[in-house]
């Protein structure tokens, strides 16, 4: 403080008014303080302004926010730094308090890159930031690049809870993370890590009965990844309505093309959904229901439905159950520009999941889809924290608007 006094040719206290932003410091001494600093290339913080405004020191701010060193710091003083931390608007880094001590109030919620595009993410990302925020914790966004198996920050020290998005990393990240002596929870299922995902099996078994009540011939269920929650429980529910009903569809389903239908089988039996490992092993043996593609992005996913759905017959009335709102609205989008007359709701029923378009306030809802409250999958997803075979389940209702 005393350099930049001198230099800015002003007095100490001067300098300390400035730095504490008093409101009866004109706004020259404030530009020759800035000015002085810059010259002797010493950055002014936050910290260093609640340190002048309280008369103490920056290692007594620092000691403040230390809960190891808190009790060194006269109550007096104390009281004077959080209530000019408060009135300047300053709180710890909660990364630099990680480092410094061995507990670390830093959640990093790592989503993977492209999912920042979509924006049924962003809410989910949002979500999970304020359940971290309630809890007294400190969210860090940092999502993973495609090359990536996993940010930095997630397996340091200074994070104490990681959400990771299951997807094809999943089992080499779980691992990199126990190594590291990481804590995480999964949005999505896995067997060694706690998790919590939205109760797809009934939802998909209403639809499924909504579709067939709709007298669809019928019924294209998108991608089946083995090991993905989402495609094994949409299954087990198509599975379950279809024992009820002594109408029996036509069932498509695309798998990878090195898809082992017997190991696939048995992995979901082996997680009580007999009714979608029974009914894979009936596809298999099905000419045409079973269709090997590889695995394609968003706009590669969209070309492949509207050439699939051009093919159709005239008679033949198709309802797509297996992909969210943003490839349903996508695709409805696609068929339009291309002159690819639709009826939609008749010819071509379409159901998404994620109840994404009220979301959106330039469209009107049509897609019957399914919802559930993101705040309480964040919720349940904190929760499961700590249990590692934990896995809950976010209650689901199916919407029914115009498209099926």
């Amino acid at each position: 403080m005393e350099r930049i006094a001198l230099n800015a040719k002003l007095t100490p206290e001067q300098v300390r008014a400035a730095l504490a932003m008093r409101n009866d410091v004109v706004e020259e001494v404030h530009a020759r303080v800035t000015g002085s600093a810059q010259e002797l290339n010493y950055s002014i913080t936050v910290r260093d302004r609640v340190a002048m405004a309280a008369g103490t020191s920056v290692a007594t701010v620092n000691r403040a926010y230390r809960p190891d060193a808190r009790h060194l710091v006269r109550p007096q003083v104390l009281h004077a730094i959080e209530r000019e931390a408060y009135r300047l608007g300053y709180k710890p880094d909660p990364v630099a308090q990680a480092r410094r001590t061995s507990h670390s109030s830093v959640v990093a919620i790592c989503p993977e890159m492209r999912h920042l595009a979509n924006p049924y993410h962003t809410a989910l990302i949002r979500a999970l930031s304020e359940a971290v925020t309630e809890r007294g914790l400190t969210p860090v966004i940092t999502p993973i690049p495609a090359e990536w198996q996993l940010p930095d920050i997630a397996q340091s020290s200074i994070t104490g809870l990681v959400i990771l998005w299951e997807g094809e990393r999943t089992d080499q990240q779980v691992a990199a993370l126990r190594a590291a002596g990481r804590e995480a929870v999964l949005i999505g299922y896995h067997d060694n890590l706690p998790s919590v995902a939205p109760d797809w099996t009934d939802a998909y078994e209403q639809l499924t009965h909504r579709a067939l009540d709709q007298s669809y011939t019928t019924l294209h269920l998108g991608y089946f990844t083995e090991r993905r929650w989402s495609a094994s429980a949409r299954l087990e529910g198509v599975a379950r309505a279809l024992q009820t009903r002594s109408q029996q569809p036509r069932i498509r389903l695309w798998i990878e093309p090195d898809f082992d239908v017997q190991r696939a089988s048995d992995c979901l039996e082996a997680h009580d959904m007999t009714g979608a490992a029974q009914l894979l092993r009936e596809l298999s043996r099905t000419p045409g229901s079973l269709e090997r593609r590889p695995r394609l992005d968003l706009n590669g996913i969209i070309e492949e439905l509207c050439v699939d759905l051009r093919a159709h017959g005239p008679d033949e009335r198709t309802a797509l159950l297996g992909y969210s709102d943003v490839v349903i609205r996508r695709l409805m989008q696609q068929l339009s520009q291309s002159g690819h007359q639709v009826h939609l709701g008749e010819d071509l029923g379409l159901a998404g999941h994620d109840n994404l378009e009220p979301m959106l306030n330039d469209i009107n809802p049509v897609l019957t889809t399914i919802d559930y409250s993101l705040a309480d999958m964040a919720d349940r997803a904190m929760i499961t924290t700590g249990q590692p075979r934990s896995f809950q389940r976010v209650p689901t209702q199916v919407i029914v608007r115009e498209s099926l």
